[in-house]
């Protein structure tokens, strides 16, 4: 196969936890021949359900955020305090809808969310392709620039395609002191519509990972052959030991994607070598990529369980 054909481009979705549906639109575009070929393979409808948690019940204000070309809302507690706050973007659907979700579970809680888009939203990437590291520790800068948000407390969260942000910022940016990312990658891919890194700083691509299966086999026998080659694994792979706070994992036992389950066990090992000084949980459940009715309200619990504890 000739290398111009060899890279196909894959970006799944993010995990939104949210009251109504959870859009799971897996994308492959096959470079070489010029062809994208879309898969939707999963409309799942998450219910919320109630439950309790040691958190006061606060009202919020939403305030669309004015700063260089940041596309974001942020999410204010109404407090006398400043406030923590967790950055909180989507994967491969892009937009603002994942943020916002967040910003609507969080909040009520005493936690301040800046609801974050890096693409399809105008002004930004319309794709998946060559995103700024930059743009995301923008997102930090402003945070430090606000009055009520105490930037000492600053978390992220991220699922799925938007675990490899995540763990990037909070690798790069010792001011990030908590993460949490649902059906995670250790390692960082292509773009959806060219073969190159989906990550850039300061103009250069981050070391990523292509697929290189033909795009009929299965998406998860896809992602295992490429995560087989050890020598661009570790070229692709985050440095976790850089992260500046505790970790929540939450990978799917039976994820139909990617490998989320034994790559988040393959993160744990690694910090575990590299003796990590800070806390690190993996939750998993018996489910695929996108989780379940079942577990969603668990999982969400688990999520603002985390930051209010850790910020």
């Amino acid at each position: 196969m000739s290398k111009d054909k060899k890279q196909l481009v894959f970006a799944p979705a993010s995990l939104i936890l949210t009251n109504y549906f959870l859009p799971l639109n897996e994308a492959l575009a096959l470079q070489g021949d010029s062809v994208r070929k879309s898969i939707s393979f999963l409309l799942l409808i998450i219910s919320l359900v109630s439950f309790s948690l040691k958190a006061e019940n606060h009202d919020y204000e939403v305030n669309k955020v004015e700063y260089k070309n940041l596309v974001a809302n942020l999410y204010l507690p109404k407090t006398e305090k400043k406030l923590p706050v967790v950055i909180a973007f989507g994967g491969f659907e892009g937009g603002l809808d994942t943020g916002n979700a967040n910003g609507e579970m969080i909040a009520p809680h005493g936690v301040a969310v800046l609801g974050l888009a890096y693409f399809k939203e105008k002004g930004i990437s319309q794709t998946l392709d060559q995103i700024p590291m930059e743009y995301f520790i923008d997102a930090i800068n402003y945070l430090e620039t606000h009055p009520l948000i105490d930037s000492s407390r600053i978390g992220v969260v991220g699922g799925s395609r938007g675990s490899e942000a995540a763990f990037l910022l909070a690798s790069m940016d010792s001011r990030i002191k908590s993460i949490v990312v649902t059906t995670p990658s250790k390692v960082a891919w292509y773009g959806l519509t060219i073969p190159k890194s989906a990550w850039t700083i300061e103009g250069q691509d981050i070391p990523a990972l292509g697929l290189e299966l033909d795009s009929n086999a299965k998406l998860i026998d896809r992602f295992t052959v490429a995560l087989e080659n050890k020598t661009n694994v570790n070229k692709s792979l985050f440095k976790f030991e850089n992260i500046n706070g505790p970790i929540l994992l939450i990978s799917a036992e039976s994820d139909q994607v990617w490998p989320s389950f034994q790559m988040s066990k393959d993160i744990e090992v690694y910090l575990k070598n590299k003796h990590f000084k800070h806390k690190v949980v993996h939750n998993s459940y018996k489910t695929g990529h996108g989780f379940s009715q079942d577990t969603a309200p668990e999982i969400k619990k688990s999520i603002i369980n985390h930051f209010v504890s850790t910020l």
